[in-house]
């Protein structure tokens, strides 16, 4: 018996460094689906050896769909310089630093399923930010039910003045429940933070037009 739990032991770390280096490979679409195969392949494994092998897979399967979460940051680009963004925001130099979000602000699709991949996109206005900028925080929180689900992304960047575009791209597991979400999308610096909700829903509904094409709309900030 002993023997029968370390050999289980063994192939389940080797399943799970399989595992990671393979979700290494992946895009964020692939991740998702392929954490929760994984996962399920795990508890199998856990589940033969204590002959119980449907009982593994279902726990194996909960983990793997946590694991599969696809999270791919693409890079911030400057979309307009300072002295565009300064008219666009009636900025006064004396006023110091100013840190505001922007139309921009979004999250698409609208409707989105279970599995597929949506993007997160924090847009906001930088001045006063000196001639070597200054480090701002930027944060994405997926929440659902007011609680937070998921950190998507938590870091600082250097910033100069000028308006900037600052996208993530993340997949819910297959297994999300459906329902409305929001996406808490913040930046902050020297004090100064500025906030936005952006809602969606997980549906496994999606509307069509008269040609059968799927209708996808953005999101409206709260």
């Amino acid at each position: 018996m002993v023997s029968r739990f370390f050999r289980s032991r063994k192939a389940l770390a080797t399943l799970l460094c399989i595992s990671l280096i393979t979700l290494g490979c992946q895009t964020a679409g692939q991740s998702a689906g392929l954490g929760a195969v994984l996962g399920a392949g795990a508890g199998a494994v856990i589940g033969h050896q204590s002959g119980h092998a449907g009982e593994g897979a279902l726990i194996g399967a909960a983990v793997g769909g946590l694991a599969g979460w696809g999270i791919h940051k693409v890079r911030a680009r400057q979309m307009a310089n300072a002295q565009q963004t300064a008219q666009q925001q009636n900025y006064d130099p004396a006023s110091g630093l100013k840190l505001s979000l922007t139309n921009g602000t979004k999250v698409t699709p609208v409707n989105v399923k279970p599995g597929a991949n949506t993007t997160a996109v924090l847009e906001y206005a930088a001045l006063g930010t000196g001639p070597n900028g200054i480090p701002v925080r930027e944060s994405f929180q997926l929440k659902k039910d007011g609680k937070v689900v998921k950190e998507l992304y938590d870091a600082t960047s250097t910033r100069t003045d000028g308006t900037w575009q600052s996208p993530i791209e993340f997949t819910l597991p297959s297994q999300a429940p459906t329902g409305q979400y929001m996406v808490a999308q913040s930046v902050s610096a020297n004090g100064q933070s500025a906030q936005r909700d952006v809602t969606f829903t997980v549906t496994n509904a999606t509307a069509r037009n008269e040609n059968g094409d799927y209708i996808f709309t953005l999101a409206s900030a709260n």
